[in-house]
């Protein structure tokens, strides 16, 4: 059972220290931060200072040579031509980097590789630079099957067993012509994490505006073997070994940039938290071999946004505009453009475990070819929701979609709604995991006939399939006013408030295709709104996940129910004992230095009468001895099927740098104990459960003031529908006080009775005071789905807080209120 292990590996943060000893074969330190340098290849001399034009530096060499400070900058003269390698010693600081650029006027200066030098610039275990302007060439002659080509870079940026590394902006250089074997650490720019015993990775990268032609065998590749999770065993031949714990690259963005024939792949990264990629052009990729324009494996958050991927050449396996590949969790994949690719618009692949909650929305594809969607493997949780997809004679009669089932599974629970299909000539779909409502089929085989809501009338498209290159050539994709897709759809939740065009969202009931039309539309009709599946995970706020797990117990395989499972916030997958546990033994949790603070524990267990915990004491380490939480805990599951089953422990607050539990005893249906999850939490309380509820507004008929703070959703008060604004809904808390800055609305039918505008005002001991003013409130739903909105605001302490509610949606007249939560600090 693939799975996925600790969410945030504890990262060993190791600060990247320059030691300068006095030996002679130590480079000269710079004379002084925030030194500018000159670098002039044909009026420069290294017996020079280089601080002036004057008196600028001439070689390589030179630079190679010398340790730069904090805020240097090296400045190499326009028009200039260097043959070697460039690297620079040294490291920058937060708010100073390094930074080289150019100086004077002409086409930016070169650096020409050389071949006894696999990359043309270089960086190992440095920090804060910035690299812009320049000209890179990195050549060697032969095919691309040549081994002797090397792992040629143009710009190479290598972490190598140095945790942590901060601050790389690679912005504005023309990079082309570097000739490297087929691998993924080969091409344009590499950043490169090599961290088998000190998990490594970068955060604060940057890589914008650049321009890379005919670079293999990658254009922009994010590379790291720190990639371990999930009780993975082996991955791609070309990731160093051995492995170190998945550490994720930061702070990632790659924009702007133009790649233009990469042998291989154009943009790919991997072992990343939080990349976005957005507004970059990808043309002609695997001109030499098979790979996908765009694609990412191994990461999580990522965001792939205003990008064009087009004229793929080889689709013999991949060959797709975009490719969300092994191991990703939470991509979204919107308002791009993807044509004429030789393989396809969309890859979705897991080959050692799952990739799960993909969005992929207001993307239009056109003449993609061989299959316009293909699933290999157990993708899980894909909604594809308003793309444009046009298939025309330029296509070669591909198929809509296509799965492969691996030895991970067969996809599943893939939505499609509000798409736009236009053929003139495909093969159709294979359904394997897909359902689709909503959707809009012309021509070819595009109909899938257990759409229940589908369009299949021409859509009216002002100029269907007159897309050419660039973002804005895909007008045609409009719709025409006596378009059927026009209030068509279904409302998404979390939809991106924007279309393809920048059109806001929704008009009306919602259009299919990529384009929300923006003219006259009967008013919208309410219709439920659907929310993208995602896999049950723990809360945002679970301190569990950046620690590391360990246990005393054997574990029933190296595998797949490994100890991290339990703290890498996914349910789905669990931890398991060996068949024959012994008692008691620990499980702990060690956050390294960091000191948590802490008053709640969760348990989930599936099968927890077979194999769930039973009785643990709950311990803490306060630096030199582990000392009682509580001890003695008894658990009694109910269940005994593959449903989470939560526990929760809560006790006084606790601060710690490690925590743990000994089990004392557990149920042993099937030999072992298994967990699927350990939460941990500093949990905020309502206070509002002990206060007293009143309002000055008119009672109605939906029950009493006292509804809104019984913890209970599923009850309501409601004002009578004749009143005037303001009104005053107020908590008195008595003697005590609560120290607080949120709280918390809960509305059904919000559209038409919730609170939209109030004032949080809270008694200061002789008066009341302002905590926030005119606070706008916009409820999303008119059923009877219950909506939360937060309020947050300077923190306050009181034993009175209320609400001064200055206006609301009155449709019937009233407004009503579910619950109103003060979450106590």
């Amino acid at each position: 059972m693939s799975k996925w292990t600790a969410r945030k590996i504890l990262s060993l943060i190791v600060a990247t220290v320059m030691l300068l000893s006095l030996s002679v074969a130590t480079p000269p330190t710079a004379e002084a931060a925030g030194t500018t340098y000159y670098v002039d290849n044909t009026g420069g001399n290294d017996s020079n200072s280089g601080t002036s034009t004057s008196a600028a530096w001439q070689s390589l060499a030179k630079v190679n040579a010398t340790s730069f400070a904090p805020g240097d900058r090296i400045l190499f003269k326009a028009g200039g031509s260097w043959s070697g390698q460039l690297w620079p010693k040294g490291s920058g600081a937060s708010g100073s980097p390094i930074v080289i650029d150019q100086y004077g006027t002409g086409s930016k200066p070169l650096i020409a590789g050389v071949t006894t030098e696999l990359s043309t610039v270089l960086l190992k275990n440095q920090q804060y630079w910035e690299f812009n302007n320049l000209e890179v060439t990195n050549p060697f002659a032969g095919p691309l099957t040549n081994s002797a080509r090397g792992e040629r870079r143009g710009v190479y940026i290598l972490n190598e067993e140095s945790g942590i590394l901060h601050h790389i902006y690679v912005k504005n250089m023309n990079i082309h012509d570097v000739d490297g074997i087929y691998t993924t650490r080969a091409g344009g720019i590499i950043f490169d994490s090599v961290g088998s015993n000190v998990p490594s990775a970068f955060n604060d990268i940057l890589i914008d505006g650049n321009v890379l032609t005919d670079v293999d065998a990658y254009g922009i590749y994010i590379s790291s073997n720190c990639i371990l999770r999930y009780g993975m065993s082996d991955l791609w031949p070309w990731v160093p070994k051995p492995y170190g714990p998945w550490t994720p690259t930061t702070n990632l963005r790659i924009s702007n940039n133009t790649i233009i024939r990469p042998a291989t792949g154009g943009i790919a990264w991997n072992v990343t938290d939080g990349a976005v990629v957005e507004r970059n052009t990808v043309q002609e990729a695997t001109y030499l071999a098979t790979n996908a324009s765009i694609w990412w494996a191994y990461s999580d958050r990522n965001v792939v946004q205003f990008n064009e991927s087009f004229g793929s050449r080889n689709g013999a396996e991949d060959g797709e505009g975009f490719d969300v590949d092994a191991g990703n969790i939470g991509s979204l994949v919107q308002y791009n453009y993807s044509h004429d690719n030789a393989g396809g618009f969309m890859l979705f692949v897991n080959d050692t475990y799952y990739t799960v909650d993909t969005v992929v929305r207001y993307n239009i594809s056109q003449n993609d070819k061989r299959s316009i969607y293909r699933y290999s493997g157990s993708i899980k949780n894909v909604t594809n929701h308003n793309n444009t997809i046009y298939v025309g004679s330029q296509s070669g009669n591909p198929v809509m979609s296509d799965y492969f089932t691996k030895t991970s599974g067969s996809p599943t629970n893939i939505k499609n709604y509000n798409n736009a299909y236009y053929s003139v000539g495909d093969r159709g779909w294979n359904l394997m995991g897909q359902s689709f409502d909503y959707n809009a089929y012309y021509g070819g085989s595009t109909l899938v006939s257990s759409d229940t809501h589908k369009v299949t009338s021409d859509p009216k498209f002002v100029s269907p399939g007159s897309g050419s290159n660039g973002m804005n050539s895909v007008s045609g994709y409009q719709l025409q006013s006596t378009s059927p897709l026009i209030g068509a759809g279904i409302p998404i939740t979390s939809n991106g408030d924007r279309d393809y065009f920048g059109n806001s969202l929704y008009n009306g009931d919602p259009d299919i295709g990529a384009h929300e039309y923006q003219g006259s539309v009967p008013p919208a009709t309410n219709k439920a709104p659907v929310a993208y599946p995602t896999i049950a995970k723990a809360a945002a706020d679970d301190l569990a996940s950046r620690a590391l797990a360990s246990t005393t117990f054997a574990s029933l395989n190296a595998t797949t129910a490994v100890i991290r499972n339990i703290n890498d916030t996914y349910y789905d997958y669990a931890w398991s004992s060996s068949t024959t546990p012994t008692f008691p033994n620990y499980i702990t949790l060690n956050f390294g230095g960091a000191q948590v603070t802490a008053n709640q524990l969760k348990l989930n267990t599936r099968f927890g009468q077979g194999q769930g915990i039973t009785n643990f004491d709950l311990e803490y380490y306060n630096g030199s001895a582990w000392l009682p939480i509580q001890s003695g805990i008894n658990l009694t599951w109910t269940s005994n099927t593959s449903a989470d089953e939560v526990k929760t422990l809560n006790f006084a607050p606790k601060t710690f740098s490690q925590l743990r539990l000994k089990v004392n005893s557990g149920n042993h249906q099937w030999g072992n104990i298994a967990l699927n999850e350990l939460e941990l939490y500093n949990a905020p309380a309502n206070a509002a459960a002990s206060a007293a509820a009143s309002t000055t507004f008119p009672a109605g008929n939906a029950g009493p003031i006292s509804n809104i703070n019984d913890n209970s959703d599923s009850t309501a008060w409601s004002s009578a529908t004749s009143f005037t604004f303001p009104q005053y809904i107020m908590l008195d808390f008595g003697s005590n006080s609560v120290t607080t800055s949120k709280l918390s609305l809960a509305t059904h039918f919000g559209i038409g009775q919730g609170i939209t505008n109030v004032d949080v005002e809270y008694f200061n001991g002789t008066s009341w005071a302002a905590a926030l003013s005119n606070a706008a409130i916009a409820w999303g739903l008119n059923n009877s789905t219950v909506e939360t909105r937060d309020v947050v605001f300077p923190t306050i302490t009181t034993n009175k807080i209320r609400l001064k509610v200055n206006n609301g949606n009155r449709q019937w007249g009233n407004i009503a209120l579910n619950e109103l939560r003060v979450w106590s600090n």
